[in-house]
């Protein structure tokens, strides 16, 4: 009798637990839907690449070249995606601006380079994240990085990233596609600084978060803020799992009223 109690009990819970992951599937499938692949046009001459890349990539057409916020992660991706915004504008690349520098963000920086190699902004702290580990000669933050982003599970078991979309490496493939030649050549040394490249004339601001040496961006012409990641679909990733220091809370909080302040005041 209490053997089969006990059986009952298990077959219950196993069930609820079944059904629980079941849920929890069709809501994962479901956030799937916002990461499709297209591009948006934000404003006049402004749109984004959404879905080709783990981070989102943006263009802004200017009077001779165009201007790229952010390069995603991967090669194939990236050339995706730029193949995308040769078919809106066949203008050469003026500038490309990281708004900070993890690897979805910078790693398909080569896909947009062209024959004149353009000015790449940055903070003048890009990469300080990761600096200590290479001053260390440390990788392990790369095997930890795999594993939170999934790259080891099987397809089947990778719905999505939860805040983006699923992009596995080639087999035997690099899963950032930048080197040196992709490297930023100008910086942001202050508060904020106005740029004009190719006719557009946009503006950096120092934005710790995500990153220390974390910005946006504001194209004031189409009234468009490029936020980078220190705003997404969910709750602020204040401690990532692979073992990056932790995001000082206090400073995030206060670039996240830059970036309201910027929009309602200009």
């Amino acid at each position: 009798m209490t053997h089969r109690y006990v059986s009952l009990v298990f077959l219950l819970l196993a069930s609820q637990l079944f059904a629980q992951e079941n849920a929890a599937t069709q809501r994962l499938r479901a956030q799937s839907e916002q990461f499709e692949e297209r591009v948006i046009k934000v404003a006049d001459n402004v749109y984004t690449a959404v879905g080709y890349s783990v981070s989102n990539v943006s263009m802004i057409v200017g009077d001779d070249g165009v201007v790229i916020v952010d390069t995603g992660m991967m090669g194939e991706a990236a050339e995706k995606t730029a193949k995308e915004f040769r078919k809106l504008s066949d203008k050469p690349v003026k500038a490309i601006v990281f708004t900070h520098g993890h690897g979805d963000h910078t790693g398909g920086a080569p896909a947009f380079l062209g024959e004149t190699r353009p000015q790449i902004w940055a903070h003048a702290n890009f990469g300080c994240e990761g600096r200590w580990w290479d001053a260390g000669g440390l990788t392990i933050q790369k095997v930890r990085g795999a594993r939170q982003a999934g790259f080891k599970l099987p397809p089947e078991q990778r719905i999505n990233n939860g805040v983006a979309p699923v992009r596995y490496p080639k087999r035997g493939g690099a899963v950032f596609a930048s080197g040196r030649a992709a490297l930023p050549t100008h910086f942001l040394e202050t508060e904020r600084q106005a740029v004009s490249v190719a006719g557009v004339e946009f503006e950096l601001v120092s934005s710790p978060g995500e990153t220390n040496e974390a910005l946006f961006v504001w194209y004031p012409a189409g009234k468009v803020l490029f936020a980078g990641d220190n705003f997404y679909r969910s709750f602020p990733n204040l401690y990532a799992i692979r073992g990056t220091p932790n995001r000082n809370v206090g400073p995030w909080a206060e670039s996240l009223r830059k970036l309201a302040d910027n929009t309602q005041l200009r």
